[in-house]
């Protein structure tokens, strides 16, 4: 019996083995991509990867999102380690950093000349000289997005909105807490308070690459996104981009101030909505001017030769101007290729025309490499100051100063 038993475990051992030992080994040709893509804009690129892994059964395309700052981080880690993803897709002004770490090649390594000819110049992005991203975007861009149903017409100056959105922002039962207000967005994140400090005239750097933080513009700015929330009340006492994602598509907010990303969530939640250039400033009499940036593909530095021709067409499908087009009429993207922007189908779309309207007085997002040590260096004094333990003028000097130190840092 006992031996009976020992033949039986050992049969059922020799066959796991084999069932474990002896799969078929996987010849496909991985290529990885590393990515920030959110919301809609994730939904499209997920489908889209599943339909070229679905047509090419000898590769397969692999992606993994990162948050943004995490992104480029761990990016630069692996690929200085000889490691990391074949392609990474980021915004663009991570290229200085990529490139000065050396941890991407060439797009063009990757990408004929006659293919990138198909560009824009915002399409094929380059640093001292190389050509080291192909995006398949331009915009990246904060706008003002309306509910129709409670904002017909959005003003176009700052105080006359301010007016309409304390009419908004309401206590529908009386419990002493507010239901709806007329704006939310993620005000607690520098990228999002450029709008404002552009607004009233400032800037983050000169040309030099050097802070430009602790200025009375940037006290100004600050110090009008407290009153909207401490003083007019029409903004969350609390916010970060969750909230505010909730909040408008709850239409327990009347506005949004937020990116190309997001536009067809918004669609999905049932809310007919309309994209207005962020409103003047009042006092100045500027618009309030986002940043505006391409985002695209750059190339691992440590990429094989022999997986460069399986990289070129995963990267003209990615790219190309049918994927742009499909993206432009599904999430309000604008694409890169100028043919495909002036194609009568993109202009008739109501919400890429508004878009290209606040394109129309945004401004370039810098690429200089020391954009990231200002980013960090505004972020935890921007926080401090919305979280009330620092003054607005307080905060636009600690920001200056820790912009300097991270600066000094890394570079000296």
């Amino acid at each position: 019996m006992y031996r009976q038993l020992c033949k039986v475990l050992l049969f059922c051992l020799v066959v796991t083995g084999c069932f474990l030992g002896c799969e078929e080994p996987d010849e496909r040709v991985h290529v990885r991509i590393w990515h920030q893509k959110i919301g809609a804009e994730r939904v499209f690129f997920e489908r889209a990867v599943d339909i070229y892994n679905d047509s090419h059964p000898d590769r397969h395309v692999e992606i993994l999102y990162k948050e943004t700052e995490e992104l480029r981080n761990l990016f630069i880690v692996a690929s200085a380690g000889g490691q990391g993803p074949e392609l990474i897709y980021s915004p663009a002004d991570n290229l200085s950093i990529f490139a000065l770490t050396k941890t991407i090649r060439p797009i063009s390594d990757a990408l004929s000349p006659d293919y990138l000819s198909i560009f824009g110049s915002d399409g094929v992005l380059s640093w001292e000289g190389d050509q080291l991203m192909v995006a398949d975007q331009v915009g990246n861009h904060l706008t003002l997005v309306y509910n129709k149903a409670l904002i017909p017409e959005p003003p176009t100056r700052f105080d006359e909105l301010i007016t309409l959105l304390q009419e908004l922002t309401v206590d529908e039962d009386g419990d002493g807490r507010i239901d709806r207000y007329g704006l939310t967005w993620n005000y607690t994140e520098p990228f999002f308070f450029m709008p404002f400090l552009t607004g009233f005239g400032g800037w983050m750097m000169d040309e030099d690459g050097n802070p430009t933080l602790n200025t009375p513009e940037t006290i100004q700015a600050i110090q009008f996104i407290l009153d909207l929330r401490d003083k007019y009340k029409v903004i969350p006492r609390e916010s970060d981009y969750n909230i505010a994602e909730t909040l408008f598509k709850e239409q327990r907010a009347a506005a949004i101030i937020n990116g190309p990303w997001a536009w067809g969530g918004y669609a999905d939640a049932g809310i007919d909505y309309g994209l207005a250039r962020i409103p003047r400033i009042a006092e100045t009499g500027n618009w309030s001017r986002p940043l505006v940036a391409s985002k695209g593909y750059s190339l691992n530095a440590n990429v094989e030769e022999e997986k460069l021709p399986y990289i070129r067409d995963v990267l003209e499908y990615l790219t190309n101007a049918e994927i742009q087009a499909q993206m432009a009429k599904e999430i309000s993207s604008i694409p890169t290729i100028p043919s495909v922007r002036e194609d009568s189908v993109i202009q008739g779309n109501p919400i890429l025309r508004s878009s290209l309207n606040q394109v129309e007085v945004g401004l370039p997002m810098p690429i200089e490499p020391q954009m990231r040590q200002i980013w960090d260096g505004m972020r935890g004094a921007y926080q401090l100051i919305m979280n009330g333990s620092t003054t607005a003028a307080e905060g636009a000097e600690k920001m200056q100063k820790d912009a300097e130190k991270r600066i000094a840092d890394t570079f000296l």
